[in-house]
C-alpha cells in the first residue's frame, strides 16, 4: 500500500475533480475531498487478461483507496462535489 499523488489534476466547472494517476496498485491510497456525492474510477492501460481488467475505489472520510484488476495500471478518478 502507499500514498498516491496525482501526476496531474483539474477541475471542471467547480463541480468534478479529476485525477491522473500513472501507477495504481492494489490498496494505493489517495488523500481527496471528503464526503463526496459520487465518485468512480477507470484504468487507461491494457489489461493483460480480462480477469485483470477493471478497478474498483472505496472512499472514508477523503481517503480513496483504490482496488484494480492487476498493480501498476495507469487510472483516472472522478469526484462529484
Amino acid at each position: 500500500m502507499a500514498a498516491l499523488t496525482a501526476a496531474s489534476s483539474e477541475s471542471a466547472q467547480g463541480i468534478f475533480d479529476i485525477y491522473v494517476f500513472s501507477s495504481i496498485s492494489d490498496a494505493d491510497t489517495f488523500a481527496g475531498p471528503s464526503s463526496p456525492k459520487g465518485f468512480w474510477a477507470f484504468t487507461t492501460a491494457d489489461p493483460t487478461t480480462n480477469t485483470s481488467a477493471g478497478i474498483n475505489v472505496a472512499e472514508s472520510s477523503g481517503t480513496y483507496t483504490f482496488y484494480p484488476g492487476v498493480d501498476a495500471l495507469s487510472g483516472i478518478l472522478f469526484i462529484v462535489r
